[in-house]
């Protein structure tokens, strides 16, 4: 979910932060209950970046992930999923990821550029800093984003009875000018 922002580094813009926004972007999931690994899938992951590329420390942004639209291909896997044991989307409907801070490089076009953020990871109302791994291309003005990262659910009070501790999120979202 998350960490996905930091990546937006462009080069071939003035050197003044401007502002970035993605729409209909995608998460996917794995996550094994009783021994059966579940894939699921989330449409509807939203970013808004404020991005200097001459100075990207001073990078600023959020990634939401709006886990009430979360579906396995079971409904009734669905609705537990989502029931107050587990995500309590009917409280908590988005996990967000709030960027903190951004390593390494810029893009340029055409190219993909490997970096980390840091930020805070929220999942049902509890926060966490997180790090992780993302890959950004500039295409055309525009930046594609992506990461694939794991983390425990059990340290978001997100208990599915029979489930593991590790998930593991691929999140993708293509950065806009405006």
């Amino acid at each position: 979910m998350v960490g996905l922002v930091g990546a937006a580094l462009l080069s071939s813009v003035p050197a003044v932060a401007a502002a970035y926004a993605a729409r209909d972007g995608s998460a996917t999931f794995t996550h094994t209950v009783r021994f059966i690994p579940v894939r699921g899938s989330i449409k509807g992951v939203t970013a808004s970046v404020d991005l200097d590329p001459a100075n990207l420390a001073a990078t600023t942004g959020s990634v939401t992930v709006p886990v009430v639209n979360l579906k396995t291909g079971i409904g009734l896997r669905d609705t537990h999923a989502k029931g107050a044991e587990a995500l309590n989307t009917a409280k908590f409907p988005n996990a967000t990821f709030k960027l903190e801070k951004l390593t390494g490089g810029k893009l340029v076009e055409g190219q993909t550029l490997s970096t980390t953020a840091s930020g805070t990871l929220t999942v049902k109302g509890i926060s966490k800093s997180v790090s992780v791994p993302v890959k950004a291309t500039l295409q055309g003005g525009k930046v594609n984003v992506s990461t694939q990262f794991k983390f425990n659910p059990f340290d978001f009070d997100v208990r599915y009875p029979g489930s593991s501790d590790s998930v593991t999120v691929d999140v993708a979202f293509v950065l806009n000018a405006g």
